[in-house]
């Protein structure tokens, strides 16, 4: 994943309301990192939300300057990244029927949650024999945290679908050293210094069916994430430049394939492409109201629209208020705020009479 795509995707908010919490049981200043990251802690406690990627690597960063000793956070930060943190891609990696599966699935990384590439390792006659995690991307203070998270939730997956000790015959990492706590998966030492955390395994028994495995939902799940790969691509093109890429045809240049196939890959998750359009604009326009000071023309023109009524009536469509009843009710931070009449009206404060 490269970090222009990973900046300008949405992603949900597992990780940042993981860490927060650490941080505030660890008596640790979160709330200075959210505002740091332009976050607002109500959008941690809704399930289902999300939040710009940009903002969960900022996130991220604050959580390693301030548990820089504490190894040990890490280690619970990593045990609480299950397959269900990944979505649609857990359930795909939970129902791999083979080891080769599992690989295959973890390696479309368009939506992991974090700046990494993972790719499958090789035996020369071409059976897979392991799995390399690379951060090409990453800021460099970040990778050691994130190979934590990436060794323990990958040995803990493979374990749970081998439904036993699983034979790893090599595993590298690119550490000083390991605490002997993120390891609990791993059959073997681990050798510390490598260029990428590596774990291989006898190309053997890549082919063997697991245990838990299940190939008819596993198909069907890796289809859903490649679907929503397609949306996430979509949405990142429209993210990037709002302003550009408005129409079909301009989304589908940019990601260089035909309006047609765009289209078809859309409709396959359920939305068609104005739906997509809308909904990545609305996110934008109320990221923009909540967390900058940036005047509504001034976000009707970021976000394409020649005149800031257009914006206001798309906006009211989309919210059910205009964009200043929206930038008060955040900045309330109350989920049961009621905007009054002139806002409801998009009216300046009195001029609701008459």
């Amino acid at each position: 994943m490269k970090l222009s795509s990973y900046q300008n995707l949405r992603v949900p908010n597992f990780s940042v309301h993981i860490l927060r919490q650490l941080l505030e049981e660890a008596n640790l200043d979160w709330r200075t990192a959210l505002a740091d990251a332009e976050i607002a802690p109500n959008a941690l406690n809704r399930p289902g939300s999300t939040i710009p990627a940009r903002k969960e690597l900022t996130f991220q960063l604050q959580f390693v300057a301030l548990t820089r000793d504490r190894v040990d956070l890490w280690v619970r930060a990593a045990r609480a990244y299950t397959t269900s943190t990944y979505s649609v891609r857990g359930m795909a990696l939970a129902t791999a029927p083979t080891v080769a599966a599992w690989a295959a699935a973890a390696s479309a990384t368009d939506n992991a949650p974090g700046l990494l590439e993972i790719t499958p390792l090789r035996a020369p006659e071409g059976a897979v024999a392991g799995i390399e995690f690379t951060y090409p991307d990453a800021p460099e203070e970040l990778i050691p945290f994130s190979v934590y998270r990436d060794l323990y939730a990958a040995t803990r997956s493979l374990a749970w679908l081998y439904g036993n000790t699983f034979p790893y015959t090599h595993v590298e990492a690119p550490l000083a050293e390991v605490s002997p706590e993120v390891s609990t998966y791993v059959s073997c030492n681990i050798d510390c210094g490598a260029p990428a955390l590596r774990l291989r395994w006898d190309p053997a028994i890549s082919t063997d069916e697991l245990p838990f495995g299940n190939a008819f939902q596993h198909e069907a799940w890796v289809r859903a994430d490649t679907q929503i790969i397609d949306t996430f691509r979509a949405t990142g093109a429209i993210r990037a430049a709002p302003n550009l890429n408005r129409t079909l045809e301009n989304v589908a240049a940019t990601l260089r394939v035909s309006p047609r196939t765009l289209q078809r890959k859309l409709e396959l998750t359920g939305k068609d492409f104005a739906r997509v359009r809308d909904e990545t604009l609305s996110e934008l326009a109320c990221d923009l109201l909540s967390n900058t000071d940036h005047s509504v023309s001034e976000i009707s023109r970021k976000l394409g629209y020649t005149d800031p009524a257009s914006f206001t009536m798309a906006f009211k469509r989309w919210r059910g208020m205009p964009p200043t009843a929206s930038r008060e009710a955040s900045r309330y931070g109350d989920k049961n705020y009621s905007p009054s009449s002139e806002q409801v009206l998009g009216l300046p404060r009195g001029d609701a009479s008459g």
